[in-house]
Formats: C-alpha cells, structure tokens, sequence
C-alpha cells in the first residue's frame, strides 16, 4: 500500500467522533446545565386558541414561598422572530394559540415554580377561532391587525387586511399556453397534516442575565442565528449576547430559532439570578413548534406522449399563530414544488396562513417533503390518465444535463435519473406485478416518487484550524452536532486534505464568543459549506507548516513542498516530517502558531432571484436529488398498512462517510414513514386534542420493522468538498410520496392526504 492510499479516510468506515461520550453517559445536554444560585422557571399557558386578556392576578403566585419573580407580558412587550419579529415572549393584550405562554414564574425549585404558575388567574374574553386554511382565508377574524407593526428580519411578504404572512411565486414560461397545447389535463388536491418533532430531548435555555449582558446555556441547532434573534429582541448589541452551546438531543428544525431562550432571559433579567427553564413534553407540544400543514391544489398538463408542458400549483400553508420560519419553508417548497422535472410552463402560487394553532416551521426538509407527496401523487394521476408505467412517465420528463429548471437554472450533476432507476430494480418494479392480493387476501402495492431539494443560498460558514504542540488539531466549527454526523465528516475533510490520522482532530465546543460564524446549521449545508471551509484552512495549514519546516532546515519556502501528509525538504529528499509526526519533528518550538481561518461563501454565485417570478439563473448552489420506492401490504380488514421494503436512493455527489449517510437517509426514511402512516396532530376548534405520547403516534421499532435498502449514487459537484452534496434532510423527502403511490395501488383507489388512516381505507374513502 502506497502512502497516498494509507491515508485514505474519504469513503471509510470511521468511528463517529461523538459516540463514546453518548454510549458512556457522558454527553452534556441542555437540561444538564446547572448554574451555582440557579432559579427554576414554569409557565402559565392559555386554555384558549384565542381571547383577549383581560386581566391577570399574580398575587397569590407571588406569595408562595420561594418564588422570586412573576412575570407577564407587559413587564416584558418585546418580540422575537427570524422573519418576522411577530411573536412576544409572553401573550400581551391576547392569546393567539391553545398552549400559549401568558405569564411566568421564577422559583427556588422546579416543584414551586410550577405550583405557583397554576395560581395565576387569567381572566379572558373568547374570540372567533381561525382553526382552518379555509377559515383563514376568509379574513372574517385576524390573528393579527397589521403586518406593518412588526419589524422584518428576512425574506417574508405578508399581505395586508388579511391572515397570510408570506406569499411566494414561481413563473416560467406561459401557463396558459402550455395547458391549451396539452392532450390530457389533470387537476387534484392533497393534503399534509400537522406534525409534532417529537424529538427526545425538549427545548430548554439556562440563562444569565443583566443590563449589560446576557448568556445562554442552550441546546439550539443555529447559535448565531438564535444569538441575532435575542439580540434585536432586548435591544441588546450582537457581542453582549452569548450563546454556550450543549448537546443537542433532536433538533429537525425545531431549534434553529428561539423558543425557551427569550423567557429564561426575562427571568434572569427580572431577578438577576441565573434561570433554567425546561420544557416538559406537554409543553412541546403545546407549546413548541411543529411541522406546517398543507394543502395543495394541483393542476397538470401533458401530451400524449407523456410530455408534461404545463403545472400550476395553488398551496396554502397552515403555518399556525406566527410567522416563524414559515417563509422560508415558503421559500424551499415553492422552488420544489414542480418536482425535478423539465418543465416548460409553470405556475406555483404559495401561501403561509395562520391560525390558532400551534407555530408551523423548520421540519425536516423544509416542506420539501410536503412538496413531493403533492406532485408525486400527480405524477402517478397523470401516468394513469395517459395509460403509462408510473416510472416510464417520471424518467421522460425528469431534469438531466444542460436542462433548464423551471426556476430557470441550467442544471449540472444531476443524478435523479440514475436513483429512479437504481430505486426502481431494487424493489423489482419491471420485474413483478405492481399490485397483487395474496392468499389471506392482503393487498400488495409498488410505488415510487423523486424530489429535488435546494440548499439556502447564499450563506456563508468560517471555521479554524488549530495545531497544537503535540501535533494534534483543534477544529473549531459552529456547524451543529445533532444526530447527523457533522463531527466526523468535517474532521474526515480535513484529515483527508493534511494527511493526517482522524483521530488526531479534536471538535471543539460551540460557543458564540468563541467559534467563527456559520449562519446555521439547516438546509443539508454543514458538508458542503462547512467541508469547504474546512479544505480551505487546510490548505493554509500546509503553508504553515512548509514555512516551519523551512526554518528548520534553513531554506527557502519555495523549495519545500507537502505531499500526501508529508512536509518534503525538495533539495535533500531524504528529509521530511510526517504530518502526524510535527509534534515530535520540533519545527513548532519556539515558533509562530499554526492557525487557519477557512472561508467559504456563496454570495458571488448568487443570482438574486426576481422577485414576481422567482426566476433566476442560480438561485442555489446546490440542488439535492433522489428517489424512493416502495412496497406495502395493506389488510383490507383492518385498514392498517405495512411498510414491508423501501428502496431509498440519493445522489449524495461524493460519500464521505458511508456509515453516516446511511444512517441519515435509514434516519430520514422511518421519519417520513411515520408522518404517512402514523403522525398528525389533531386539533378540535383550536384545541389540540393528542397533545401526548399516548395519543399521537410516532413510529416504534414494531413500525419500522421493514427492510430499508440504501442505494448512495454519486454523481459529484463540481464545487462540494472532493464533489459531495447535502443529505441530511434527502432521506425524508420521496419517503411519504411513494409510501402513499403504493397504498393507492394496492387498494385501487387515490389517496389524497396522509397519514393514511386505517378508518378510510375500510371505509373507502380517498382523502
């Protein structure tokens, strides 16, 4: 084995960096963090979806021993929100939302705290309860009486005198047009339910505070962005905010804005003591986040051949009480909306609702997922309409080289092509019947869906390397550690570059003050942005090095090299150091530090979007693409299906670490299965009736009982580090679609909303 080869970790079966630590117990979470002289936070929250406050008595809370501060929303009226600051830390004036907080209590003790919290008496006046899409646009009540009161912190477009807080279009070509050239029009709705992150570990901050600064213990997935939030918040400047990350035990979007940050923070303010507020999971769930719902209203235009010219897509998004980051799901569901697909006439008309239920935001996917189920299940209308294999109809239309986009994007390395077709022979699609009822008169279905998915553009990620005296590297990176195995890839990248061993990169701790900006950790760009940034400080490293090395042997720069891992001396070969060896060799002794700063950015290959089309020559750097497929057995009996195989196939452009993209897309797919199957939150005029682990079903290791075969096709990019995409969010996408294409088949019928509930299938119901 050459040396070049026995430095080779891309494409290895390495140890994840953080599974010791989590196996022995030995991880830090957010509600792990105890300060010396801590207070204990609960809430009071309202039993209404929406009412006016008239009056709330906290006298009696006051007086129990050992509360130290009870606060409501006039004590504090800022707001907070990463696109909208819509949203107060405490209700003022009137609750929007069953669940939201109206008062809080700061206490000696956890058990005070909340007994205390259940003495406030809030009196309240009932308003008329948006608990719809349809209500909502109605416009008959408002959540909220005028856009223009709050301040805009990003991309969101609210509509005045009305409930929708964001509206994003997508043109291309004409639409008219292409629907009186088609030979078969196909119109359809579907809809996606509400869904909790139930993730393990609840949102939580501990926080110190005073009127020069504020510190947050905290187990948020985009500590800069949350720190900007506070910051405009308490009208604090950005370096008098820290943010001390711990672990985080689950995320999927639901921490990667404030939640529990901003009322810790008024707690630590009011009693200038430190405040830990954990949220219970009755408190996730009604008052967290969650995944939007959605209804697509679908309209399809093809030749007989099979040539889609035209799609229009109305979509309304039920993003709840605020904004949050409802736009940006806008945003990334909107530019997936057609699919990956050429197509040359395009429509799609989206809109973010709100409604007194609770926040719709950042899921898994970004609403890329929702997306795929709506245009996926058209896919299979329109093959049938025009008598066509499903596949057949998808590999004719889909978006290959030197194809413009429908955003108006001339594709490169896309390998959506290859994963319908690698997904497709995996689950024997043109070797078998795709619907057939057994013995015991089960029946049987084959679907398949596709997705495309963009990365936020444009962003930018900085990162340090530092090599300490023992040859060792300290990687400081902000991109967060929350499952998907970012602390092992980024060390991978860099050990890959400089040669070295991977063990011999040490991640650093996340911590605002500390760690160079990365604007979040979200949209699958922590490998690629992230990985950049880490390519491009190596490559300083090397130069350190080499001028060390220099020193050392008394020559000039330029007649040193680094080749596979070693600092060669090119007028005596004979010399050279290990990279691994630099704490022994002595070259740093005495000498100036090896650090590196890596940036990487993509604001120079940008092309800002117009805004009435949203058509644009690149309005992403990186497009993520795949294609699930999918077999189930649904009893007629009972009405429950089975997952019995997914075939789940990503063009991951480069794999870096096998083990850890196939544990996201295995991660991704059982996800998706529970919110086609199992998840929905169930609301009964405004009120959230499942709110607990009993009731609202996430899948267990009974439901996931099925095979899952990951196919990774790398089709490379030409700007990823060593050619890798995104692919934390891929795996969940196409995995409802074709779970639900293959119930359709299975039962004949058209399935128009998930989860797929048993009730309707025996009932015969296709919604």
């Amino acid at each position: 084995m050459d040396d070049e080869e026995s430095r080779q970790v891309i494409g290895m079966e390495n140890v994840r960096h953080d599974v010791r630590d989590k196996v022995q117990g030995r991880t830090v979470y957010g509600s792990d963090v105890s300060l010396p002289g801590q207070l204990y936070a609960a809430m009071k929250k309202s039993i209404y979806p929406h009412a006016k406050i008239i009056s709330i008595d906290i006298s009696k809370a006051k007086a129990v021993p050992g509360v130290r501060a009870v606060i409501t929303g006039k004590d504090y009226p800022f707001h907070f929100g990463g696109f909208l600051e819509d949203q107060p830390i405490l209700a003022i004036d009137k609750v929007r939302y069953w669940g939201e907080p109206v008062a809080a209590v700061a206490a000696d003790d956890l058990r005070t705290a909340e007994a205390a919290a259940r003495l406030i008496d809030v009196v309240y006046e009932e308003l008329p309860v948006v608990d719809s899409i349809e209500t909502a646009l109605k416009a008959e009540t408002l959540l909220h009486d005028d856009w223009n009161a709050y301040e805009k912190k990003g991309n969101c477009h609210p509509i005045e005198h009305s409930n929708v807080v964001d509206r994003f279009v997508l043109k291309h070509g004409d639409i008219e047009k292409g629907f009186a050239e088609a030979d078969v029009i196909v119109e359809s709705e579907f809809r996606c339910g509400m869904l909790q992150h139930t993730v393990m570990e609840p949102h939580s901050a501990v926080a110190v505070a005073d009127e020069d600064h504020i510190r947050v213990y905290t187990p948020c997935q985009s500590p800069f962005a949350v720190r900007s939030q506070i910051a405009s918040c308490f009208h604090y400047p950005l370096d008098k905010v820290r943010l001390t990350c711990t672990e985080i035990g689950g995320a999927f979007g639901c921490k990667a804005e404030a939640k529990a940050e901003p009322l810790a923070i008024a707690l630590a303010l009011e009693t200038k003591r430190p405040v830990k507020l954990v949220y219970t999971r009755d408190d996730e769930f009604a008052t967290s986040l969650a995944r939007a719902g959605v209804l697509y209203k679908i309209k399809s235009g093809a030749k007989k051949d099979g040539t889609i010219v035209a799609l229009q897509n109305l979509v309304y998004w039920d993003t709840g009480a605020y904004a949050t980051f409802g736009p940006r799901v806008n945003y990334n569901a909107g530019y997936a909306a057609t699919g990956p697909y050429h197509i040359p006439n395009v429509l799609i008309d989206s809109y973010c609702v709100e409604t007194n239920k609770a926040l719709g935001s950042a899921y898994r996917g970004f609403g890329v997922a929702e997306a795929a189920c709506g245009y996926e299940r058209q896919m299979d209308r329109v093959a049938e309409k025009l008598g066509m294999d499903p596949l057949e109809l998808r590999l004719k239309n889909v978006l290959r080289d030197g194809m413009e986009s429908p955003s108006g994007e001339v594709m490169k390395a896309v390998g959506v092509g290859e994963c319908l077709e690698k997904a497709a022979a995996e689950i024997g699609w043109k070797d078998r019947p795709h619907r057939w009822v057994t013995e015991d008169g089960k029946l049987h279905g084959l679907g398949i869906a596709c997705f495309t998915k963009i990365s936020g553009t444009p962003s930018t990620t900085s990162c340090t390397l530092r090599m300490n005296y023992d040859g060792t590297i300290t990687l400081n990176s902000a991109s967060r550690e929350m499952g998907q195995g970012v602390t092992t890839t980024l060390p991978i990248l860099a050990a890959q570059s400089l040669g070295i061993k991977v063990e011999n990169i040490i991640m650093a701790d996340v911590d605002t003050d500390i760690t160079p900006f990365d604007k979040t950790t979200t949209s699958s760009r922590s490998t690629f942005h992230g990985g950049n940034a880490v390519l491009a400080a190596a490559e300083d490293i090397k130069k350190q090095l080499r001028k060390l090395a220099a020193v050392k042997w008394k020559i000039d720069f330029d007649n040193t090299d680094y080749v596979n891992g070693r600092i060669i001396n090119k007028l005596d070969e004979s010399l050279s150091i290990d990279v691994n060896e630099v704490g022994k060799s002595g070259i740093m002794v005495e000498q100036e530090p090896v650090i590196a700063v890596g940036k990487y950015g993509t604001s120079d290959i940008f092309d800002p979007p117009v805004q009435e089309t949203h058509q644009s020559k690149r309005p992403t750097v990186m497009w993520m693409m795949g294609a699930n497929a999918a077999e189930v057995e649904v009893d007629p009996k009972t009405g429950k299906t089975r997952i019995v195989k997914i075939a789940a196939a990503n063009d991951v452009g480069k794999v870096i670490y096998p083990l850890g993209c196939k544990q996201q897309i295995e991660g991704g797919v059982n996800m998706a299965a529970g919110s086609a199957l199992l998840e929905e939150m169930i609301y009964e005029n405004g009120i959230l009736r499942n709110g607990n682990m009993v009731d609202y079903k996430v899948p267990t290791f009974m439901d996931s009982d099925f095979e899952t075969k990951v196919i990774l096709v790398e089709v490379p990019h030409a700007e990823g580090p060593y050619g890798a995409k995104g692919l934390g969010e891929p795996g969940t996408a196409p995995t409802a679609p074709a779970i639900v294409n293959a119930v359709s088949t299975a039962c004949n019928t058209d399935i128009k909303s998930i989860p797929i509930k048993p009730e309707r299938i025996i009932l015969g119901q296709e919604g």
